[in-house]
């Protein structure tokens, strides 16, 4: 059942809304009971088997944070807790990691093996993440276990299990705790926010799928790419990527609106960002803070010098390359990534209270760092997005040593793109508008945020009947070309 899908659309959701409402007559513990009963039936939608293996993790989860507690300032404490994160551990090891192992240990001795990986559990990535983090807060003292009931309820609410936010215990808890039916303001808001999102993944994400699909699929098989063909497809990709995680993150936290339910922002126009720090603080953030307060801080963070600093970015961001997938082009990716915080870390602390910073903070250089920070994201989702290293270097070797062109057709349009991965002008006006709206206007959470002193007052967001029809012509919009069903692209990882 997908957000974007007609079953949840016109049956799930608005069933949901409605004993929720009911279900608020009899208080909070009651919406809590709908809330967990829905997003039960939710997952186990995907497939039951998960369904029993999330319930197990989560009474695991509750038994191990019970024991923390008994074990109060007892030394013991520390390696139960260390316990508790490798049983988290195993079953995404085991599903995600697996055959990946098996494959590269078997390559290393030169043996043969017969190995099917097991299929992915939905959102196994995302409910460990959110397991962890809710044992360490306990054995930290930051929360208690509060029942059973209620960590079922936090652990398996349907708006985010799937694919995040990565939402903590102490962000959500005091919502859990004050559950209310949501007013008449919260559903136009819930429902304003959720159109956009899903308009978002409908009328762009899906739109720009087929281009990339074609120009990535070529790579894969070695097919002739020119130059142009490969930067438009690499741009395809990112703009893809960028519409269909922001569309999930818009539905995600609208549905949390609809239930009464603020959920932590995840996505702040990361395109914008004028380096890789800055951009890792705007493209799921709930991963980027998960992984500084579990991995970078624990590691040492940046308090015993410089060196153990940057050497502790590029662990961090090695391991969450790892975690969006088990295949050597994640883990490069993720490697991109920590070299790339390295050097901006570096250029940031050479630069602090000099002259230089504030040449840096004029508006013709922050457009310029702008724009290179995008070419280094778009040049790194190339690896991202290839399922091998030898599609990643012909898309590469397209990009960067093949002509923009083809010998024939010299100079038109045909000659640019001879291959007909862009087979009409559609594909380049979707990019071009794509470019646009990430580019040129606010975020999401810049329009909806409810902030008196919002960015373009103009597009933000009021209760009138122009938001009105806006959001019902971009949800029935969107309605029309649901039927080319797609999951998010999130979901794989």
């Amino acid at each position: 059942m997908l957000f974007n899908s007609y079953l949840f659309l016109f049956c799930f959701l608005p069933l949901c809304i409605f004993c929720f409402r009911i279900a608020s007559v009899a208080g909070s513990s009651r919406m809590a009971i709908c809330l967990l009963v829905f997003s039960l039936i939710f997952y186990g939608s995907w497939d039951p088997s998960a369904l029993l293996l999330l319930l197990a993790m989560v009474c695991i989860n509750y038994g191990l944070a019970q024991m923390l507690v008994q074990l109060a300032n007892d030394p013991r404490r520390k390696w139960l807790l260390t316990l508790g994160i490798i049983i988290n551990l195993l079953p995404l090891i085991y599903f995600k990691y697996s055959g990946f192992l098996l494959t590269n240990i078997a390559y290393c001795l030169d043996l043969k093996l017969d190995f099917v990986s097991p299929s992915l559990p939905a959102g196994i990535s995302f409910y460990t993440f959110i397991q962890i983090a809710w044992l360490v807060s306990v054995a930290r003292g930051v929360n208690n276990p509060e029942g059973l009931t209620r960590h079922m309820v936090f652990s398996t609410a349907f708006p985010y299990i799937l694919s995040g936010p990565i939402v903590r215990y102490e962000q959500l808890g005091p919502e859990l705790d004050n559950l209310r039916a949501p007013t008449a303001n919260m559903l136009a808001l819930g429902f304003s926010l959720f159109s956009v999102g899903l308009a978002k993944k409908v009328l762009l994400a899906d739109s720009l799928a087929p281009y990339a699909n074609a120009v990535f699929n070529a790579a894969e098989k070695a097919w002739p790419i020119t130059g142009t063909e490969a930067w438009l497809g690499s741009l395809t990709y990112s703009f893809q990527l960028y519409f269909d995680f922001s569309g999930y993150t818009d539905m995600a936290i609208a549905i949390g609106l609809m239930l009464g339910l603020r959920l932590p922002e995840n996505f702040i126009s990361p395109y914008k960002s004028t380096g890789i720090v800055d951009f890792w603080r705007r493209w799921h953030i709930t991963l980027g803070l998960w992984l500084r307060d579990f991995l970078y801080i624990p590691l040492g963070g940046n308090r015993k010098g410089k060196w153990r600093q940057y050497r502790n970015l590029f662990l961090t961001m090695l391991i969450g390359g790892a975690w969006h997938g088990a295949g050597w082009t994640f883990i490069i990716w993720g490697a991109l990534h920590g070299l790339m915080l390295t050097v901006n870390h570096f250029f940031r602390a050479i630069t602090r209270d000099t002259k230089a910073s504030v040449w840096l903070a004029s508006l013709p250089v922050r457009v310029i760092s702008i724009a290179i920070t995008f070419f280094c994201l778009n040049f790194c989702w190339v690896i991202f997005r290839t399922p091998t290293l030898e599609g990643a270097l012909n898309m590469y070797g397209a990009m960067f040593s093949g002509s923009l062109q083809s010998p024939g057709a010299l100079g038109t349009l045909a000659g640019y793109l001879p291959n007909h991965y862009f087979n009409d002008v559609f594909g380049l006006i979707i990019l071009g508008v794509s470019a646009v709206i990430i580019f040129a206007l606010p975020s999401s959470h810049e329009i909806f945020s409810q902030r008196e002193d919002a960015p373009k007052p103009w597009l933000h967001f009021r209760y009138t009947k122009t938001w009105a029809a806006l959001a019902a012509f971009l949800f029935f919009a969107a309605l029309l070309f649901i039927s080319r069903k797609s999951a998010f692209l999130y979901f794989q990882f």
